[in-house]
């Protein structure tokens, strides 16, 4: 049977889950309010199933509107590709970069590679997207991303990805200068481990190295005081408390960070971890991706090298 859902109406189902409210999306899209809400109820009609709670204020996703979104966003993403690719025949590159981060920090050590990209191919879309790697591996094997930048502990699990190790990372968790284990000769784990963790949000603690340790010391698996991917916050929330912040570096000796905190190397048993870059091996690789892989790989080239 064939379908009356076209791609104009995709772009207008994703749009609102976007902003959540059919008023703000008529507007975005240059469309009344009832046409938008009659094209999704057509769309609505012929997928036999609801794709939008209606609430007080605004609209929310049903299951299957969720579902459907998801797809949705894919496909035009496709749709854009191959229009883009035709339009722009005469341009090396007028496709989409799509980087998953986890966590986000870690877009730090690809920076290089993305502006690089930007400033030689303007038509290129790049987007970063931070989250969990659980979160974000299934959106790699699904085409939505084109890469995914995360420690490879965390990865190794999915046998569908390929990985390129490119950075040893290092482990210190860093506390205030005058922070009580300061004072302490020797600190040992379960010392580290009876003051509060600062996590960050783009990591599932229950998956972590961290959360290990307290199970090997027989201690409850702990609950963050304090969660955030941003740099500048878990700096300022270290400062006035007793936290901890696991810090991975790619500098054993955290030059940097030192100079301002105290940071206790060796004291959390948790094993080696390299930054890695996997992508799908069952997914076409765009040219714009493979660009970007090769200039990381050949930045990296000495590390990679050494870590395998």
């Amino acid at each position: 049977m064939r379908t009356q859902i076209d791609i104009k109406r995709l772009r207008y189902v994703v749009e609102i889950a976007r902003c959540e409210s059919i008023t703000t999306a008529a507007e975005t899209l240059s469309l009344t309010q009832p046409a938008l809400t009659r094209s999704v109820a057509e769309v609505e009609n012929e997928l036999g199933t609801k794709l939008f709670h209606r609430l007080p204020r605004g609209v929310q996703l049903t299951e299957q509107g969720e579902r459907f979104v998801q797809g949705a966003r894919r496909v035009i993403g496709d749709v854009d590709d191959l229009v883009n690719d035709i339009r722009d025949a005469s341009k090396e590159l007028s496709g989409r970069l799509r980087i998953g981060v986890s966590p986000l920090g870690f877009i730090d050590f690809v920076l290089p590679e993305l502006a690089a990209i930007a400033s030689a191919h303007p038509e290129v879309r790049i987007e970063t997207v931070g989250g969990t790697a659980q979160t974000l591996c299934p959106q790699l094997l699904r085409g939505e991303l084109n890469f995914l930048i995360a420690p490879s502990s965390y990865l190794v699990r999915w046998k569908e990805l390929q990985l390129i190790e490119f950075r040893k990372m290092y482990l210190g968790c860093v506390v205030r200068r005058d922070h009580p284990l300061s004072k302490k000769k020797v600190i040992r784990e379960i010392d580290l481990l009876a003051y509060p963790v600062i996590f960050p949000s783009s990591v599932e603690l229950v998956y972590s190295d961290t959360a290990q340790r307290y199970a090997h010391h027989n201690l409850h698996a702990p609950q963050p005081r304090y969660v955030s991917d941003s740099f500048e916050v878990w700096k300022s929330l270290v400062s006035v408390s007793d936290a901890y912040f696991p810090l991975h570096s790619p500098d054993p000796d955290y030059a940097q960070i030192s100079e301002d905190f105290l940071v206790l190397k060796d004291v959390l048993k948790v094993p080696e971890r390299n930054l890695s870059l996997a992508k799908a091996k069952q997914q076409p690789t765009s040219a714009e991706a493979m660009l970007f892989e090769s200039m990381l790989t050949e930045r990296h080239a000495a590390k990679i090298a050494a870590l395998q």
